[in-house]
């Protein structure tokens, strides 16, 4: 009986240290299963909490990141999660030591074309590196800059095992348009990915190569100014009577925050204003005159300086800049959507061309349009053209010992730039702006008033000849699909803003049958409307009210 006691003793020392302890490969050795996800990094925050909460045993996790080498943000291209399955999981993964590693480098169509075309990926690698090739970033945290010289070393090629994207994947597959991913150049070999189609128009949906799609949470975007725009966008909407004149310049409430509708954010990302001077108001407050954007009268009630003029063709005008993303982005394929219906309507309006990143002159012709490839680098690019500096190498044009000062505009996720007050102080120097009135909240996005928001997918092969733990594999990642999608993590990774809670949301289309509660509840966040239609997500039609969405619409009648 002592011997007896003494084991089980022994036994529940062993299984108490594995749920109390992080795993790292060094100590841990070679994960019993290996998952590689490629795709979207916009529903990070969620993706996190899922892993953490959902997919792992409690105090289990060990993280690995790369930094970005430019503005030094953790996690912006690969992150790789090693943990001990949740018991929640079953058979198989209970108790396994599983690798998560999650690629997002590309955006979106990252998790399409290469899952459909067996492209293998660049993935951070943990497996057979000490401890001293990492840098501790906190508890059970590690992270490394990544670059040509060391890529070999913590870099694997393989093919993504599934994707995680933050639209449905038909709206990325449309060959010829802006949708259609780019291809990413490789750190280790300094080119492209050798084979790259440019002829995917649809998931297969039979046979061996059919796919599994499972829709998960929404999220929230916003467009983005810099601070100097936001602050005479104020004034003019003061002096035309859009806000009331008691609004502090600067203030960062939804009543304070300026306005622009969808066929003026249309316009600019069309690349259809090169000029704000040809952006002009009738002010109320002074004998109905015309004025523009950079009359001296508004700048001088903004507290800002006009911004640079331009450099090379002689007219004097001040360049609209205008932040989108690369080909293939969830956060500019659902911009399109919204606010051009582009791809879908026969002949509509396409996004404006990119200016060169290294032109010197890029002021050549207006707008002055860039991509940046990651969302880390939308913010940074906003503070470049309001700061006047150079930090991504996208705004080259000198002015006097510095680069020139932009206003500019950019499409981001709606839960970045969380310091910022509601008197205006704080954060990094640009604000989101309201869209046909409204600003980017759970609350209106519940009520149906604010529309640049999508839901996201995760995909995988319905089966994959070869891979003798494929049905673990599936397991796990629609695990991970199923809790991104539910409000219990939705709830966790709500954002709060000055103006209002911003990020993640279910939705009661979903077939577990969530119900959404009226008043809204932020804290289990359902919005009853989709973009699903069908068993599907299409994140290019009108998103609707689900007609068996369970707890009514609080409808906003403005």
């Amino acid at each position: 009986m002592k011997k007896l006691n003494t084991l089980s003793l022994t036994i529940a020392l062993i299984a108490g240290s594995q749920g109390a302890h992080a795993l790292t490969p060094w100590a841990n050795g070679t994960p019993d299963i290996t998952i590689h996800l490629s795709g979207a990094v916009a529903h990070n925050t969620a993706y996190t909490k899922a892993v953490t909460e959902t997919l792992a045993a409690p105090n289990t996790v060990d993280t690995f990141n790369d930094v970005d080498p430019t503005t030094g943000s953790t996690g912006s291209n690969w992150t790789v999660h090693y943990f001990i399955g949740n018991a929640n999981l079953g058979t198989g993964l209970a108790g396994k030591k599983v690798l998560l590693a999650r690629r997002t480098r590309g955006g979106s169509g990252y998790g399409v074309v290469p899952l459909m075309s067996g492209i293998p990926l660049e993935h951070l690698n943990i497996i057979g590196l000490p401890a001293k090739a990492w840098v501790a970033d906190g508890a059970n945290a590690w992270k490394q800059t990544l670059s040509a010289a060391n890529a070999s070393k913590y870099l694997t090629k393989r093919i993504s095992d599934g994707g995680f994207i933050a639209v449905d994947p038909n709206i990325i597959l449309k060959p010829g348009t802006e949708n259609y991913p780019d291809q990413q150049i490789e750190l280790t070999t300094g080119a492209p990915e050798p084979f790259w189609p440019q002829n995917l128009s649809s998931l297969p949906t039979t046979g061996d190569k059919r796919f599994t799609v499972i829709p998960t949470a929404g999220l929230i975007y916003g467009v983005g100014v810099t601070l100097d725009l936001y602050k005479v966008l104020q004034v003019a909407q003061k002096k035309t009577g859009l806000l009331s004149d008691t609004v502090k310049i600067g203030s960062y409430t939804e009543s304070d925050m300026p306005n622009l509708n969808r066929n003026v954010v249309a316009s600019l990302l069309a690349g259809k204003i090169g000029a704000w001077d040809q952006v002009k108001i009738v002010d109320k407050t002074d004998g109905n005159k015309v004025k523009s954007l950079v009359d001296s009268d508004i700048l001088n009630a903004a507290g800002v300086a006009a911004p640079y003029k331009e450099s090379t063709t002689g007219s004097n005008l001040t360049p609209v800049a205008v932040g989108l993303r690369n080909n293939g982005a969830a956060t500019s394929v659902i911009a399109y959507s919204v606010f051009l219906n582009y791809p879908g309507t026969k002949n509509a309006v396409g996004p404006a061309p990119k200016t060169a990143d290294n032109a010197v002159d890029e002021d050549a012709s207006l707008p002055i349009v860039k991509q940046p490839i990651i969302v880390a680098d939308t913010g940074t690019l906003l503070n470049d053209w309001q700061n006047g500096t150079n930090i991504l190498g996208f705004n080259n044009v000198v002015d006097g010992t510095g680069y020139a000062k932009r206003w500019g505009l950019a499409i981001h996720t709606g839960n970045q730039n969380t310091a910022v007050t509601a008197t205006g102080t704080g954060g990094n120097p640009w604000r989101y702006i309201k869209i046909d009135g409204y600003a980017p909240t759970l609350e209106n996005v519940a009520a149906g008033v604010y529309s640049y928001w999508a839901e996201g997918v995760v995909l995988y092969r319905a089966t994959k000849a070869g891979d003798a733990k494929w049905a673990l594999k599936t397991k796990l990642m629609k695990a991970l699909a199923d809790s991104l999608g539910s409000p219990a993590i939705a709830g966790e990774v709500t954002t709060t803003l000055a103006f209002g809670k911003t990020g993640t949301f279910a939705t009661t289309a979903d077939p577990r049958g969530f119900t959404t509660s009226i008043p809204f509840n932020t804290s289990s966040p359902v919005v009853p409307f989709s973009h699903k239609s069908g068993d599907a997500v299409h994140t290019e039609i009108v998103p609707v009210a689900n007609a068996a969405a369970s707890g009514g619409l609080e409808i906003q009648l403005k």
